[in-house]
């Protein structure tokens, strides 16, 4: 017997699972938040793991698009009405936004490795070798100063014990990179995948959002596909945005970054600036790298003072950008105020650790713009004030 398709009663049914499944999802985040938070995190996981390929894809199309867009726009007003109509994809706008990448990563290394040519690595590894050789004279010293102390057995039973803890450690370690051998591998094809992927993505933008639209009317209707073409539209206007201030943010942090430490001193300091500023793109990525190249460049110049300089400009220049920089800037492409980009900042941090710092800006504008939907929505207002 075959029984009569209702569509009312389907729609109850998806209102009704959809609303459980959201109280079922608060009630074990209010009760179990921390295992709940190991759930999510470990589902997370296994997702991006999955799709890990069509996440890079998308990610590559969105911060591509905009590329993309000016050589096709660029391209198509050389042509005649005619000739445009006959265009079926955005193949020249695609392909001038990747060789104009590849260029730029080209001419960059090669700026880097004139900058770093032969001469200067045979000087950093003079320099290496000797801050090795103080490090021994230093050593040799103290042991010579601990045996007139009459200590020196005592300190030789506590050094042993550290160079076995720091030879199991670094057995560990190498175990431990061993491992991530084949993960580097699959995360290489990952990225190549996403990236081919991603051509298309964004050569056939319009037919893909053609069809997508033709299933969501087929599944939804007219009125719930525009309003979840006015969501989508909603989210890419956030993440574009949020893109474009982090990559603001970096620009101004490696300019910055590359000032402070030819100030200091440092060799190589405005390389080692334009890298600690464009790892600020992952939230407190930049300042450990900063750090890290800081105090290790200062101490191989032989002028260990160099690295304190360096490490008090670096707190400094971290304080200025999470304060001030990121707020204002990061804030004003995704039209949140400076003050809700530090509470979702420390609101995602702490649920959910790094994920929720790279995630916290663009999620907290969302958040915003569903509350002001929900405002408008009470108010009365026209649809194209709403969120969706």
């Amino acid at each position: 017997m075959r029984l009569p398709w209702n569509k009312k009663y389907l729609v109850i049914s998806f209102h009704v699972i959809f609303t459980v499944s959201v109280l079922v999802v608060v009630g074990v985040l209010f009760f179990k938040l921390s295992e709940a938070k190991n759930v999510i995190i470990q589902a997370a996981r296994g997702t991006l793991a999955v799709f890990a390929p069509l996440l890079l894809a998308i990610f590559f199309s969105i911060l591509l698009e905009p590329l993309t867009y000016f050589f096709q726009r660029k391209y198509e007003a050389h042509l005649s009405a005619i000739q445009r109509s006959k265009i079926k994809n955005r193949k020249v706008g695609t392909a001038g936004a990747y060789i104009t990448v590849l260029i730029v990563l080209v001419l960059g290394g090669g700026w880097a490795a004139k900058g770093l040519g032969a001469a200067d690595i045979e000087g950093l590894a003079e320099q290496l070798s000797a801050f090795v050789q103080k490090m021994g004279d230093l050593l040799v010293l103290l042991n010579l100063k601990l045996a007139e102390l009459g200590i020196l057995q005592n300190v030789e039973g506590i050094l042993s014990a550290w160079t076995e803890n720091a030879t199991l450690w670094v057995q560990e370690r190498i175990m431990g990179i061993t491992g991530y051998i084949p993960k580097i591998g699959s995360s290489l094809v990952d990225i190549l995948v996403g990236l081919t992927a991603a051509f298309y993505f964004l050569m056939e933008k319009e037919r893909i959002l053609a069809f997508w639209r033709e299933v969501s009317l087929l599944f939804f209707g007219e009125k719930t596909t525009r309003r979840i073409r006015r969501l989508t539209q909603e989210v890419d206007c956030v993440i574009m945005g949020y893109l474009g201030g982090q990559l603001t943010d970096a620009a101004i942090m490696a300019v910055l970054f590359s000032i402070a430490f030819t100030i200091v001193g440092l060799p190589y300091g405005v390389v080692l600036g334009l890298i600690s500023g464009f790892s600020n793109l992952i939230p407190y990525f930049g300042a450990i790298m900063a750090f890290v190249l800081a105090v290790l460049a200062g101490l191989l110049s032989g002028e260990s003072i160099r690295a304190l300089y360096a490490s008090i400009l670096i707190l400094v220049l971290q304080q200025i950008d999470s304060v001030y920089i990121v707020p204002k800037i990061v804030g004003k492409k995704v039209e949140l105020h400076p003050v809700l980009v530090l509470i979702s900042l420390a609101v995602f941090g702490r649920l959910f650790g790094f994920w929720g710092l790279l995630v916290a800006v663009p999620l907290g504008a969302l958040l915003k713009k569903f509350f002001f939907w929900l405002m408008y929505r009470k108010q009365g207002k026209t649809e194209e004030q709403r969120f969706y």
